[in-house]
């Protein structure tokens, strides 16, 4: 319970326990979950358009994969860092606000790339924007909710990012099927455009609304902080220094996580593809099949993974992170089964307990991260948290899987086996670091 907070106009809605009155908390969850969805549908909207991508622009399985992972993910870990700073001494919700509009709109001019190099770039715009919102996010929710119903609430903001991949492969596939009936499309102050251009603008623009709601929104008061030293950032000094003191648990976290994400992005990123030359799915077909598992994965894993864990082990950082370690000896197993089962139908169900396990870390580990770090650290540990994450995860993951696929295996089927491969190794990785982080949280606890 905060002993003091620095005011603001969520204030006049607080509860007797200091935190925002449960309507309020639960409506910023809910705007903060929709930005979350649009992130990323814009991140992963690319992972529906490879087939196109690469007969247009007469690209390989490599090139595709730097513009899902690293080109986005550069600029979204490195930016992470000082934009986490900056949230950690400033009013988050007009930040949040900024980078909304800036990747909505980068998003959109993805869809006017003529060159590889354009299309790069666009989408390194895109990942400075999306750097943003998470640490806010989590910092937000943080001052929202008590430590009891923490991990919901990250359950449901990290559904986010679930509903988000799967809408991104929905959508695409109903823009596709548009295009492929009218023989072409035409947009206002656009013009005519193919169908993986009129897809980018499409689900870009949008964003640009979600960007107004967070101005209207009051900001949550910080729990823990003095009234008037927000804007006193804590130095950076003093962050290494709780880095090195609790190590073991927070870049064990850390680095656990940044292997899920390897394995989930391994697989997923290349999930539609997956389904189009393994078994022989259409493109629209293979976005419906592909967006609709990622949406019932995330919700058994986000959602009853954020209320199984506020339970398991009392609720502790310990607790969440062993209960992570258990979910990933089932992703594990399952990586291996879905890219070989027989059939897309048997596939499809190994993907959603995949992915399903992968999910739980979401929210689960994001509130553990919080549980173990004092609240003017909040957003710059969460940044942190995020450059290791995404680095390791969206940087390294979608380029596993091609340079094993175009190395070893080089010929149409070969992607199921680079995720058999690549995916499980992750997985059984993160398995042992999260099981690891949580022995040296519990120690910390009794210590």
């Amino acid at each position: 319970m905060s002993d003091a907070t620095a005011g603001g106009p969520g204030g006049a809605a607080a509860s007797e326990d200091g935190y925002p009155a449960p309507a309020v908390a639960w409506a910023m969850v809910a705007v903060l979950f929709i930005a979350y969805i649009f992130s990323f549908i814009d991140r992963m909207i690319i992972g529906l358009l490879v087939e196109p991508l690469k007969a247009d622009l007469d690209l390989t399985d490599t090139q595709v994969s730097l513009l899902q992972g690293f080109a986005f993910a550069i600029f979204y870990t490195v930016m992470g860092l000082p934009l986490g700073r900056l949230i950690d001494r400033s009013t988050r919700l007009p930040i949040v606000a900024a980078g909304v509009a800036l990747w909505s709109v980068m998003t959109a001019s993805c869809g006017l790339a003529v060159h590889y190099w354009q299309l790069f770039l666009a989408r390194m715009g895109v990942g400075v924007g999306e750097a943003t919102l998470s640490p806010a996010a989590y910092s937000i929710i943080s001052d929202s909710f008590p430590q009891k119903r923490l991990g919901l609430a990250m359950g449901v903001y990290g559904l986010g990012s679930a509903v988000g991949a799967g809408l991104a492969f929905l959508i695409g596939a109903v823009v596709i099927e548009m295009v492929a009936n009218a023989g072409s499309i035409s947009l206002p102050l656009f013009g005519e455009l193919s169908a993986w251009q009129a897809t980018f603008i499409i689900v870009g623009m949008p964003g640009l609304l979600i960007a107004g709601l967070f101005i209207i929104l009051p900001e949550p008061p910080r729990h823990g902080v003095a009234a008037g030293t927000v804007r006193e950032a804590v130095p950076m000094r003093e962050v290494m220094s709780f880095i090195r003191k609790r190590a073991g648990a927070v870049l064990g976290l850390c680095f656990a996580v940044g292997m899920v994400n390897f394995a989930v992005f391994a697989a997923v990123s290349w999930f539609p593809v997956f389904l189009i030359r393994v078994h022989g799915m259409d493109l629209a077909s293979a976005g419906h099949l592909a967006g609709g598992a990622l949406i019932i994965g995330g919700l058994i894993g986000l959602v009853g993974g954020g209320w199984a864990t506020d339970r398991f082990g009392g609720g502790t950082a310990a607790g969440r992170l062993a209960f992570c370690g258990f979910a990933g000896l089932a992703g594990t197993v399952f990586a291996v089964i879905f890219p070989l089962a027989g059939s897309p139908a048997l596939s499809a169900i190994a993907f959603v307990v995949f992915f399903s396990a992968a999910a739980v870390p979401i929210g689960a580990a994001a509130s553990a991260l919080q549980q173990l770090t004092p609240n003017r650290m909040r957003a710059t540990l969460s940044a942190i948290y995020l450059f290791v994450v995404n680095l390791i995860g969206l940087g390294a993951g979608p380029t596993a899987t091609a340079l094993v696929g175009d190395t070893f295996f080089p010929f149409d089927d070969g992607v199921r086996y680079a995720i058999a491969i690549v995916s499980p190794i992750g997985f059984a990785i993160a398995t042992g670091l999260f099981f690891l982080s949580a022995g040296y949280a519990r120690r910390e606890v009794n210590v």
